[in-house]
């Protein structure tokens, strides 16, 4: 039978709870005694059995235990084991009048607190208790803060993602207004053309029909290059917060290389994007694995200061690289992934950085503000992926992106 005192309510608001103290002992009087001794300070539950204090770990929220070491069912070191499956912040102390050895290095094992002998001194015992309740509270305070640390480094790497995109965003739409004006002066000049031919249509000319035929087709040519543009530059500046899907990598790869052209650092730089299989795909949000390549594209261009090659290839890696400069906690290298290689004839990265490049702030550019790769190490992190870097001073970098291929 289970003793209860006082029966089991609901529990009371955070604000107004005692702490709850479980007592497990098949002896009526060390167990009364014990609820004397605490029921001013704390709410305490009596169990006369292993069994029936296992139970009512179960269904309330135990901050501390007392338990007999010998009982009828179970013992209590196997109690302790069973309390620290439901909660392994429970503080529990053991109780015996037959110390022995063996128990006591049980009892160390599964973690009990302490290990006190009866008769047991009142004294003592309240200090104990104590003690448990302040470092269970104390571990609660730092698993607080850490989920609050959690929270805010969570939002900050919203933050700087977004500041990161906007930073980008910035530079690539002035850039493409630019490239823009083209096709757009091509069509205005074509455009006073047409007007020309239609004045002598009433002569009847075939060889002018021909020429307005070209010129439309010249002009919808034109007009298809700048949606192409929008389109892309849309879809790179909008929102991320959208649902995944499967992202066709070649294609993603014609949209990095098009944006890249248009970076004013890009306009020397030849930019060559290719995937060896057609069909390779992620699983994720088309702009954050846009942000990732945009944020490496750009980092290769300013490495090269105006000439050089850039490469985009993409290919399916059944044995990706276990020699990852950053890898997340999700990473499985036992698993198919999409491999995308960026690289550049840059001037390189020295060894002694390359473990550092992706922390936040950390750059050697003299306008750099060392966020790109920063962002890009969580985007990684969102997909289980992992990172891996090539580089030689004066010769040039290649950042190996592994993604999981979609199913």
């Amino acid at each position: 039978m289970t003793m209860l005192e006082p029966p089991p309510i609901s529990a009371p608001t955070a604000s107004a709870r005692r702490p709850l103290l479980l007592i497990v002992d098949d002896e009526p009087g060390p167990r009364e005694s014990l609820r004397i001794v605490f029921k001013d300070r704390y709410e305490c539950l009596l169990a006369t059995c292993g069994q029936d204090g296992i139970e009512l770990a179960r269904q309330r929220s135990v901050d501390a235990a007392i338990l007999d070491i010998r009982m009828p069912d179970l013992t209590g070191i196997e109690v302790l084991r069973e309390l620290k499956a439901i909660d392994p912040d429970i503080e529990c102390v053991m109780l015996t009048g037959y110390e022995t050895v063996e128990t006591a290095r049980a009892a160390v094992h599964y973690g009990a607190a302490e290990y006190l002998n009866k008769p047991f001194d009142v004294f003592a015992i309240r200090e104990v208790i104590e003690n448990c309740l302040a470092r269970r509270q104390h571990n609660r305070d730092i698993e607080a803060d850490l989920e609050a640390l959690r929270q805010k480094n969570e939002k900050l790497s919203g933050t700087l993602a977004a500041r990161a995109r906007a930073n980008v965003a910035d530079v690539l739409s002035a850039s493409i207004v630019h490239e823009l004006n083209n096709p757009l002066s091509i069509i205005a000049g074509y455009t006073q053309l047409l007007n020309r031919d239609l004045t002598k249509l009433t002569s009847g000319d075939t060889a002018v029909t021909q020429h307005m035929q070209q010129r439309i087709a010249a002009i919808q040519r034109e007009l298809q290059r700048c949606k192409q543009m929008a389109e892309r530059f849309l879809q790179f500046s909008r929102s991320p917060n959208s649902p995944t899907e499967n992202v066709n990598v070649a294609s993603l790869l014609e949209d990095i290389a098009l944006l890249l052209h248009a970076h004013p650092a890009g306009k020397q730089i030849s930019i060559q994007a290719r995937s060896l299989s057609p069909s390779l795909a992620v699983r994720a949000v088309s702009a954050e694995i846009m942000q990732i390549l945009m944020n490496l594209g750009i980092n290769a261009l300013q490495s090269m200061n105006g000439a050089g090659t850039l490469h985009f290839i993409a290919e399916r890696a059944d044995q990706p690289s276990t020699h990852c400069v950053y890898r997340s906690d999700g990473y499985d290298p036992q698993q198919p992934h999409v491999r995308i290689s960026v690289s550049d004839t840059g001037s390189g990265i020295a060894p002694e950085n390359i473990h550092q490049v992706f922390v936040p702030n950390f750059t050697t550019k003299t306008h750099g503000n060392g966020l790109g790769l920063a962002v890009v190490s969580e985007l990684i992190n969102k997909y289980s992926g992992a990172i891996e870097i090539i580089s030689a001073i004066g010769q040039g970098t290649t950042f190996n992106v592994y993604l999981p291929l979609a199913a």
